[in-house]
């Protein structure tokens, strides 16, 4: 499917609304799964795409804080300044 500027819509497996809030279930629901994921910006309306072969170990980076910030001194990183920058509540994930 097709959306009017003729990009290809992509339909989320699951889809976790507030990534404050869904922490936990996201860390339980994909714990030794690998896949594709996507962080959106509910202010910027912007989104982050990533996969790996550890979900849980890459979602445990990424509510880690002192992990973006140490990450941020050696490498430019937009996902990591974002949710440093607007905080997690506004974020949601999308499991593709």
């Amino acid at each position: 499917m097709k959306n009017k500027n003729n990009n290809i819509n992509i339909i989320p497996v699951i889809s976790y609304f507030n990534a404050y809030k869904d922490k936990s279930i996201v860390y339980k629901e994909n714990k030794k799964k690998s896949g594709i994921y996507r962080w959106n910006n509910l202010i910027t309306d912007k989104s982050y795409i990533g996969s790996s072969i550890s979900l849980g170990g890459r979602f445990s980076n990424y509510y880690y804080p002192a992990f973006l910030k140490n990450r941020i001194k050696k490498v430019s990183n937009i996902i990591y300044n974002s949710l440093l920058k607007y905080g997690y509540n506004n974020f949601s994930i999308d499991i593709l």
